[in-house]
């Protein structure tokens, strides 16, 4: 199971909003993997233990992968693959 959670700015960001569709379309190139996807906002007690300096960011499996940068989507691909362990 891969948890990915994208912490975006609740005031909105066209950057966070671009980071949530890339990660969104990355994970539908898994099928059959058990990929758990969760937008939440900054701030949130959800986000809270994460440190963030700035948003958006990409967290997998309870990793930083990402942080206030935009992402490719070869890259996060990538990252699902090693988390998924293939």
């Amino acid at each position: 199971m891969v948890n990915i959670t994208v912490i975006k700015n609740p005031a909105g960001c066209t950057m966070c909003e671009e980071t949530a569709r890339i990660v969104s379309e990355a994970t539908r190139k898994f099928p059959g993997e058990e990929i758990k996807l969760e937008l939440v906002a900054s701030g949130t007690p959800e986000a809270a233990g994460f440190g963030i300096i700035t948003t958006p960011v990409v967290v997998i499996n309870r990793k930083i992968y990402s942080m206030g940068k935009p992402v490719i989507a070869e890259k996060v691909e990538g990252w699902i693959r090693k988390e998924l362990g293939s």
